[in-house]
């Protein structure tokens, strides 16, 4: 039986439910990056970063070529990069929808 389209866009979405994984695509907006690199940026064990990488080359949001004998990794399309800024966007108005509510709440308070 063939996945649906929410089958796949669920996987796609569990990919990048993770905190760490949102910060290694947007350390990777900077350009192609080493594991060692990434493990710096985000605080982590290499091996804890390759386990993520892994499973977001799975999902085939980043690929990963040789540069001698490590691996350098980028984002597969730009359009991911687009998905974290709409996330992001969301938020923002979220907060500012938030902080209305707040103001008029003491205002009538």
């Amino acid at each position: 039986m063939s996945q649906s389209i929410f089958d796949l866009q669920a996987e796609l979405c569990q990919a990048m439910s993770n905190a760490t994984r949102l910060r290694i695509v947007h350390e990777l907006r900077e350009g192609p990056r080493r594991v060692n690199e990434l493990a710096a940026a985000t605080h982590l064990a290499q091996s804890k970063v390759s386990q993520h990488l892994a499973i977001l080359r799975a999902r085939n949001l980043v690929t990963a070529h040789r540069a001698g004998n490590e691996s350098v990794y980028q984002i597969t399309n730009p359009k991911i990069e687009r998905v974290c800024d709409l996330m992001r966007e969301v938020l923002a108005e979220q907060a500012a929808q938030r902080s209305e509510l707040i103001s008029t709440i003491r205002q009538d308070g």
